[in-house]
């Protein structure tokens, strides 16, 4: 089993699943055959399914909140970040949670392997004792990131602003 991030980890996030997961709820209530369970049981359940319902917007509304301030946690302290080699390129990743994304991090480019002789000889986690080459490295894990957040930001913030006005 992987490790667990905590800064990926949010609670509606979660729930709500995304495009290619059933969210929590739903799978709740899709559970079993309601031809089994006696009429109590299935008032229940549709009293749930209303419920759910009724603030679905809201839980997305969390999620996509939640969402944007684990990105932004991140990007503001980043610090967990890893060098890997894949052909003549050095690359760099850092958790970074995107809901529609299987993949829980960001991979940026940093340079050609070439260009560090050392990273060659030794490995690329030498780098790390590299003050230029990890500025560089934040530099674009931090430029890919601010993408991913200001797209998420223009599309909640029509919602937030639809929401006060009612």
């Amino acid at each position: 089993m992987g490790r667990v991030n905590k800064t990926i980890e949010g609670v509606f996030t979660n729930i709500v699943g995304s495009s290619k997961e059933i969210s929590a709820y739903q799978q709740f209530i899709n559970n079993g055959d309601k031809s089994k369970y006696s009429k109590d049981a299935n008032e229940l359940i549709d009293e749930y399914s209303k419920l759910v319902n009724k603030h679905k917007s809201t839980f997305h509304q969390l999620a996509s909140l939640e969402e944007i301030i684990m990105q932004m946690r991140i990007r503001e302290d980043l610090d967990d970040i890893k060098f890997s080699l894949v052909r003549e390129y050095i690359y760099a990743r850092s958790p970074f949670y995107r809901n529609d994304k299987k993949s829980k991090d960001v991979r940026v480019i940093v340079d050609k392997i070439e260009f560090y002789p050392d990273a060659m000889e030794k490995g690329v986690d030498i780098l790390m004792n590299n003050k230029d080459f990890v500025v560089k490295a934040k530099e674009k894990l931090g430029q890919a990131m601010d993408s991913e957040i200001e797209d998420n930001l223009l599309r909640v913030k029509p919602a937030l602003a639809l929401r006060k006005s009612k």
